[in-house]
């Protein structure tokens, strides 16, 4: 038996692994909609970071301001009233702050 018809379902198999590998790795919708509105209402604060963004659009983040962590909260908020709702965002003190 020859090696082509052998390596051609190994190479079938390995571009399917890949192929799913990447859907796996794409962000959901509630993520996009999260990331997007973090970047508007984050932009220009020094004290925010964001922590992690979970499947669902819930945005978690570390602050060490508490005016930056009402601001941001409140921006989110807001879009949340003229957009499609995320759960709400989880804002946690930063360490030693």
């Amino acid at each position: 038996m020859s090696r082509a018809p052998r390596l051609v379902p190994a190479t079938l198999l390995a571009l399917a692994a890949a192929g799913t590998g990447c859907e796996y790795l794409q962000d959901t919708a509630e993520q996009e909609l999260a990331n997007r509105r973090w970047r508007q209402c984050a932009d220009g604060l020094r004290e925010v970071k964001l922590d992690r963004m979970d499947t669902d659009g819930r945005i978690r983040f570390s602050y060490g301001a508490m005016n930056e962590r009402e601001r941001v909260l409140q921006c989110l908020e807001a879009a949340g009233r003229s957009e499609p709702r995320l759960p709400e965002a989880a804002a946690l003190a930063a360490a030693g702050k």
